[in-house]
């Protein structure tokens, strides 16, 4: 139903760019705030100047007019449909139906949810404790990660023989970003929970190796991973000029799913759910 809808309002665009309209001038002048009137229904000023700014184009007359002739020819065919009975169809009332579900529910949690201001002491809390667990160094490793020693062994070789970091961990690489390396700040003496999101192993192995070296395969969990550090610089943090304005943001986002959290848990506590 979906693609049959879809490819509905891909007919209805071309139609909107291919048709011309056969507009006559108006009897009387159009009512303020229109710019147009299809078999006596408006089309508000304030839904074309909508359009006309959501298609990102400079506004030219040629632009205009086009927007204006497609909005004609899309309340040309919902006439049409709506006199067809059109919009009596089950697939029709269920797409309205989710449309205003969506606008309702949107409405309701922006009027409902209470989320806690967040103060300029937290902000600043938020950014003395990154710049606390921030490292003197940041790194930017590629990783080469198997399932057993023999693929590792095997990655070694072709290393060994001059095939490129790169394209090993292609082919040889289980993790989701095909090893492509990122850069990560580690604060020593490393300690666990304070590495950078890596395995306390590979952690370790990155903050003692050199830039351009490789070193592996080393044994992480039940992986076998070969890394290669292709550079090292100083960690340099923002002022907190620089970074509230980031952290703001964050921590309002934080709050608000807080928020949203504790609005859900109390309609469910309230409702009858059967599954």
């Amino acid at each position: 139903m979906k693609t049959r809808l879809r490819a509905m309002s891909a007919l209805i665009v071309l139609a909107c760019a291919a048709g011309a309209t056969h507009a006559i001038a108006a009897e009387t002048p159009l009512p303020a705030g229109v710019v147009a009137v299809v078999n006596g229904v408006p089309i508000p000023q304030s839904q074309f100047d909508a359009v006309l700014k959501a298609t990102g184009q400079p506004d030219t007359p040629a632009l205009r007019a086009q927007v204006k002739r497609d909005l004609i020819v899309k309340q040309l065919l919902a006439q049409a449909a709506d006199k067809a009975n059109y919009g009596s169809r089950p697939e029709v009332l269920g797409a309205v139906k989710r449309v205003r579900d969506d606008a309702a529910t949107d409405l309701y949690v922006r009027d409902a949810l209470r989320p806690q201001p967040v103060t300029d002491a937290q902000v600043k809390a938020r950014y003395d404790a990154i710049v606390a667990a921030a490292g003197q160094f940041e790194y930017r490793a590629e990783v080469i990660a198997v399932g057993d020693a023999a693929k590792a062994n095997a990655a070694q070789a072709q290393l060994k023989q001059g095939v490129a970091f790169a394209d090993v961990a292609k082919a040889f690489n289980t993790t989701p970003n095909g090893g492509v390396a990122q850069w990560v700040s580690l604060k020593t003496p490393l300690a666990q929970g304070n590495t950078g999101g890596l395995p306390l192993p590979l952690a370790q192995t990155i903050a003692s190796m050199q830039a351009g070296a490789t070193t592996g395969p080393i044994q992480v969990g039940n992986a076998y991973v070969i890394v290669k550090l292709d550079e090292k610089r100083k960690t340099v943090v923002p002022t907190f000029e620089q970074a509230k304005g980031v952290l703001r943001q964050q921590l309002d986002a934080q709050a608000t799913e807080r928020a949203l959290g504790t609005l859900v848990d109390k309609l469910a506590s309230q409702a009858k759910i059967e599954q």
